[in-house]
């Protein structure tokens, strides 16, 4: 019997927020292998990629969501976050606009999550642009800091590695926040038969 309950799935639903622009859909893409698009349409609904990993016998499911950044679709942003375990809010560094934007993010999210068993995280890319960039680390980290949250800067296209720890780690943050006895936090692995789990889903679950 204590079998089988340590093998019952467990659903964890990850989503990104942020202006339209950002990289959100490449820094999916690219975390289960995909490859990166210069050019890519705006994201127009809200889709996911599932995948899975297993830890002590016990298997957990999770859905990583690509919602619309754009004003018209916002609304929709909203039913997403309601039953949302981790969100991460994404800004790009050669744009302040949308970096001035995150606060709207995060009180969208504070409005719509009436739990406190939630994890965000902050996500500054495309720091390959760095050349370019306008919005200084520091400033990320002072929002970070101030809504002790944890803070990434990244590159969906030079760094996807970080990309993945950083949702490994909130995933570990996540589950330990449900009360999980879990030991070291490196036992967690991403399966290899992730490619095989890339399909996007339209879904207004």
């Amino acid at each position: 019997m204590a079998d089988k309950e340590n093998n019952v799935k467990k659903d964890i639903k990850i989503i990104l927020l942020g202006e339209t622009g950002v990289g959100k859909t490449n820094l999916i893409n690219v975390f289960f292998g995909l490859k990166f698009e210069d050019q890519i349409d705006s994201t127009l609904a809200s889709y996911c990629n599932e995948g899975k990993f297993n830890y002590n016998n016990e298997s957990y499911n999770y859905a990583i969501w690509d919602t619309a950044g754009q004003e018209k679709f916002r609304a929709i942003s909203k039913l997403f976050i309601r039953d949302a375990q981790i969100i991460l809010i994404v800004y790009s560094i050669i744009n302040r606009k949308t970096f001035e934007q995150v606060n709207f993010w995060l009180n969208l999210v504070k409005e719509n999550l009436e739990n406190n068993t939630y994890i965000l995280g902050l996500v500054a890319n495309k720091i390959d642009l760095y050349e370019h960039q306008i919005v200084m680390d520091e400033e990320g980290k002072k929002i970070a800091k101030e809504n002790n949250i944890d803070f990434l800067v990244t590159s969906a296209l030079k760094s996807p590695e970080t990309f993945r720890k950083f949702v490994n780690k909130l995933l570990v943050k996540y589950i330990e926040k449900e009360g999980q006895k879990i030991g070291n936090n490196d036992s967690i692995k991403i399966n290899g038969d992730i490619k095989n789990k890339t399909n996007k889903k339209q879904c207004c679950k």
